[in-house]
């Protein structure tokens, strides 16, 4: 029987200054705290433990329902901390019947149309996700990027269809604020606004039962 108050979280943060997953790791450690201020209880695979062995471990041994991903990406794969596959076609079979959020780039595309039968859902992007380190930028992307798995744990009967749409509306919001709205104010600001609609665009639609919650 799967444990509906448990959430296995898998996260990298590669060296170098400019790299992305420097600042998906963060997104990830505010919903962690979040979860666990909800009563969860998060399993957390990161940086060094964020490897193909201990996540393949880790999924056959929990019974968590919930899988969340952040990091680098290929249509095909979720890339671990050394930079090989952490889940890839060949291990997939082990998100079956897990609801899986996923922060990083193309997996969408291959894999998660390849767990449409195999997850209860799968929600990622297909595209490329463009990433601004400098801030306010990095905080606006991630009030996007997190906004679907929070909105449903703040509303247990929300589905992840809705969630979707949360996640999409806040785009929007942050797309009109820094191209026509107050925030627009220079150049960067309206190239922000251009990266905003391209993530939206790339985000998939959700593979799986469309109408499941966190917590059914």
């Amino acid at each position: 029987m799967f444990n509906y108050k448990t959430m296995i979280l898998m996260r990298t943060c590669l060296p170098g200054q400019y790299n992305p997953t420097r600042i998906s790791y963060q997104w990830a450690e505010a919903v962690k705290k979040d979860f666990e201020a909800n009563g969860w209880q998060v399993l957390d695979l990161a940086v060094d433990d964020a490897v193909r062995s201990n996540a393949e471990k880790l999924l056959q041994n929990s019974e968590s329902i919930v899988f969340l991903f952040y990091g680098h990406g290929r249509s095909d794969q979720m890339l671990g901390q050394d930079k090989v596959a952490l889940i890839d076609l060949t291990n997939l079979n082990l998100l079956k019947n897990r609801k899986a959020y996923i922060v990083a780039c193309k997996t969408a595309k291959v894999l998660g149309r390849a767990a449409e039968n195999i997850s209860r859902f799968y929600l990622g992007y297909k595209e490329c996700i463009r990433v601004y380190l400098l801030q306010p930028y990095a905080a606006c992307l991630g009030n996007c990027i997190n906004k679907g798995i929070l909105a449903m744990l703040n509303t247990p009967d929300r589905t992840i269809e809705q969630a979707r749409q949360f996640i999409v509306d806040e785009y929007n919001h942050w797309i009109d604020y820094y191209s026509v709205g107050a925030g627009a104010f220079d150049y960067f600001s309206t190239s922000f606004a251009a990266a905003l609609r391209y993530n939206r665009d790339s985000l998939a639609q959700v593979f799986g039962d469309r109408v499941a919650t966190l917590t059914n």
